[in-house]
């Protein structure tokens, strides 16, 4: 029999080794984790097997984030999901989604929407196709921020069909935040924003990109293609590699990744409530 155990500063080394086994797949969840955020909430849980080992991990937050294959440890999960009511999207590996919705659809209430393929990249130094020579992008500034906050939410009401500024009272704090962790990237064509991205969560093994928008005005010039490349130029001088997912019929953000140099990793999965 295993059971779930609740993450503590005792098993934290323990959780980040099995974490780290898939690092594309569990950059964000480990970047919780090593930053004290889901010990500090109180909103992680290991699932140790009959022998003591994890073998599972879940992220219970707004946003619950199932780690792993083990069926045990995805049946208990979903019971634990049951008792968060407030979750707004169940979201990771596409096999560890399905298994805990398999275990938790009678109980949770029908997704608004779903999104079923969520293709995985990757991309190592090697495979990048641009450098920083292709484009003079920079990281965003605080005198930024009232222009980065509603191009952020008009992308992101595009992706899940809310507006976050309406939604998320910590939205235009979060922005400034990522902005000051030195984290949000952006490219600038005679003074106009032409492309922007950001780091969502990062790990040793990788840093994991999101955010990539091209204001409407500004698409169709090869702005985001040369912009993308140059920023992962920059961060590649610190990340070992970077990583980002994308829905399946999202073709136009698939062929610019894939221009880029990024190359398909795994899948994710999302249901949205």
């Amino acid at each position: 029999m295993g059971r779930l155990e609740a993450l503590c500063a005792a098993n934290a080394a323990e959780a980040l080794a099995y974490l780290s086994k898939r690092p594309y797949e569990n950059v964000f969840v480990h970047w919780l984790v090593a930053s004290g955020q889901a010990e500090r909430a109180g909103t992680a849980v290991a699932w140790r097997d009959a022998g003591g080992a994890i073998d599972g991990f879940c992220y219970l937050g707004r946003q619950i984030v199932p780690c792993g294959d083990c069926n045990a440890a995805l049946a208990a999960f979903a019971e634990r999901a049951t008792r968060s009511p407030r979750a707004s999207m169940i979201a990771g590996p596409r096999a560890a989604v399905e298994g805990l919705w398999s275990h938790a659809e009678r109980s949770l209430p029908r997704p608004r929407a779903v999104r079923a393929s969520q293709p995985l990249f990757a991309l190592e130094r090697s495979q990048l196709r641009f450098s920083r020579a292709d484009a003079d992008v920079g990281r965003v500034t605080r005198a930024e921020l009232e222009e980065i906050v509603p191009e952020s939410a008009q992308m992101i009401a595009g992706e899940i069909g809310l507006d976050p500024q309406e939604t998320n009272a910590d939205f235009h704090a979060r922005t400034a935040r990522i902005i000051d962790a030195g984290w949000w990237w952006r490219y600038r064509v005679d003074g106009k924003l032409a492309f922007m991205c950001n780091i969502g969560a990062a790990s040793p093994s990788t840093a994991q990109l999101q955010g990539v928008w091209t204001p409407p005005a500004m698409r169709g010039q090869g702005f985001a293609t040369r912009g993308l490349g140059a920023i992962c130029d920059h961060l590649l001088d610190k990340h070992p590699t970077l990583s980002l997912y994308v829905n399946d019929f999202n073709r136009p953000a698939i062929a610019l990744y894939e221009r880029v140099g990024f190359e398909r990793v795994g899948e994710f999965a999302t249901l949205l409530f």
